[in-house]
């Protein structure tokens, strides 16, 4: 199954928002990892940012992700730059309108 998002992020934190992102912390990645999450990317343009991932059950991986504490303080970490509402960052996702193959 696929997922994306869409978050927004503050002018002019561009620069740090790829930052953080060239330095995801281990344990994020390994939480991801666990989540069954894989193929992910992230895409930015001015303060739009646009991600997807694949994976087998989209409820088990956002209930792992939501559940846990590395994820919790990783979006505090992120909350500085980003305007996008917490909550709003790992719920339901976007809906697909098309697919190519």
């Amino acid at each position: 199954m696929k997922y994306a998002f869409h978050l927004k992020i503050k002018e002019g934190k561009e620069l740090e928002y790829r930052k953080r992102h060239q330095n995801v912390w281990p344990e994020m990645l390994d939480l991801l990892r666990k989540a069954g999450v894989r193929n992910y990317s992230i895409f930015i343009e001015n303060q739009d940012i646009f991600g997807c991932w694949e994976c087998d059950d989209i409820d088990h991986t956002l209930r792992i992700i939501n559940e846990s504490d590395v994820n919790r303080k990783w979006q505090e970490y992120m909350s500085d730059i980003i305007i996008t509402p917490s909550e709003r960052r790992t719920a339901k996702g976007m809906d697909e309108v098309f697919y190519l193959p």
